[in-house]
């Protein structure tokens, strides 16, 4: 098993680099295929995600769709992609950063409904209580 790094997943998605995208697809297709297996880092999601909105400013619909289908690669592993799918709702359909919907479906899984925050979004996720510090 080896590592996958943000770059080669957002070449293919974006398709901004052709030589690397084609190169990054033929690797996603053997993971996809089991013929491969690779690691993808919490961290290294987080970076995709911020540059496919900030830098791409992709819709978070798009980045939902796109990155729902990589964490569903065969060959792919993840902490809990369980969560990343759940924090993937949550950012798409709350409107929420992607750290604070992350944070939130940890949350949900480890059955924590209260957070310390200054952020008034996470009043509008049901099952999670903001509290002042």
């Amino acid at each position: 098993m080896r590592t996958i790094d943000a770059n080669v997943i957002l070449r293919y998605l974006t398709n901004d680099v052709p030589d690397q995208a084609s190169r990054a697809g033929e690797l996603l297709n053997r993971v996809e295929a089991g013929i491969e297996e690779i690691f993808l880092p919490d961290i290294m999601l987080a970076d995709i995600i911020w540059v496919l909105e900030g830098y791409y400013k992709q819709s978070r619909g798009q980045i939902g769709d796109w990155v729902t289908t990589i964490l569903s690669l065969q060959g792919l592993e993840f902490s809990d992609k369980d969560v990343a799918l759940d924090a993937l709702d949550i950012y798409v359909d709350k409107g929420i950063d992607w750290s604070d919907a992350f944070a939130a479906s940890q949350m949900t899984d480890r059955r924590i409904t209260e957070i310390y925050s200054f952020d008034k979004h996470f009043t509008r996720l049901d099952g999670i209580t903001k509290v002042d510090p």
